[in-house]
């Protein structure tokens, strides 16, 4: 029987993939994106550059959806919220 500890990641892994799939809900319909976001796939352009993401980078974080320089500035200006 698992303990308290074990069933509350559990709880919270859950909730944070359903999070995850709703943001990307969100944003497929928000920017028209037309690739499928399931499956641990994000979108192959920079949803704020339109450049491609680097291949390096979406193997490290397949759910990627900025190329590496606007992901910085996003974090700079907004912090890491998204």
């Amino acid at each position: 029987m698992p303990d308290e500890i074990d069933q509350a990641q559990h709880h919270d892994e859950f909730f944070r993939e359903q999070a995850l799939c709703s943001h990307y809900d969100r944003l497929r319909k928000k920017t028209g994106l037309h690739r499928s976001l399931a499956g641990g796939t994000g979108p192959s352009e920079c949803i704020d550059c339109g450049d491609p993401i680097e291949p390096a980078r979406l193997a490290v974080m397949p759910n990627a959806i900025r190329c590496l320089d606007c992901q910085a500035r996003h974090e700079r200006l907004y912090g890491r919220r998204a």
